[in-house]
């Protein structure tokens, strides 16, 4: 019986798979050993918030949490809107079939091998769903908190304990955020699979590449660890 899918196809899913479990497995262990974009950006929020305790107005403070909680949800909305045209091509697989072979290099897939590729992608976006919701939550919490935090001459132990709390929600609320927009770039390798294989090989080890040089090599590392001034170009 002959197989809906190539070797190739095989190889290609195979590597995708190895860069995207190897890469988050790598980032977290790597991390301990180097600056990374979210071990450099944690010292910052802890300050932040032992600022916020010394201020007696914290408007600022809730304004800046609102804008991250505004990014998180405008990515959990868009995420749901890509969802919902994954699923719709998913209903209409028989009729996308000549559409996608048609297009320039592209090598000619079964209906289901297209269905494979469309499920993939629906599991992609469906984790970055997750991650950008979750964080939603987790900027809520710390809005919460700051809400919580007595005036400046009232302070106590447990608003400083709350402070760092807050902190610590905002670091994980960060984490999760990064891991949906993670989720994005791997859906652009992807997206090279409906072309060909070798495409998707091709556009995986480029967005794993890509991925690591901004998390731990990117100028923007550099500003923030204070290896440069930022009067660079960028």
């Amino acid at each position: 019986m002959k197989l809906p899918y190539s070797h190739l196809d095989l190889i290609a899913l195979a590597v995708f798979i190895a860069c995207w479990f190897g890469y988050d497995w790598f980032a977290k262990r790597h991390a301990n050993d180097r600056p990374s974009l979210i071990t450099v950006m944690n010292p910052f929020r802890e300050r932040w918030f032992a600022q916020t305790l010394s201020r007696e107005n914290r408007i600022v403070d809730s304004a800046l949490v609102s804008n991250l909680l505004h990014s998180a949800t405008f990515f959990s909305s868009t995420t749901t809107l890509v969802l919902g045209g994954l699923i719709a091509l998913f209903g209409s697989v028989e009729k996308s079939v000549d559409v996608f072979d048609n297009l320039p290099f592209g090598q000619r897939s079964s209906q289901q091998l297209l269905e494979a590729k469309i499920i993939l992608m629906i599991l992609l976006f469906i984790y970055a769903l997750v991650k950008f919701t979750w964080s939603v939550r987790q900027f809520n919490f710390v809005t919460i908190l700051v809400g919580s935090f007595a005036p400046k001459d009232e302070l106590i132990d447990e608003d400083r304990s709350s402070a760092m709390r807050a902190a610590g929600i905002l670091k994980l609320a960060g984490e999760n955020f990064g891991q949906g927009l993670r989720a994005y770039y791997f859906a652009l390798a992807v997206l090279m699979w409906f072309v060909q294989p070798l495409f998707f090989v091709a556009g995986t080890v480029i967005v794993t590449i890509m991925l690591y040089r901004m998390e731990f090599h990117s100028r923007t590392l550099d500003v923030l660890s204070g290896k440069m001034d930022g009067s660079s170009s960028p």
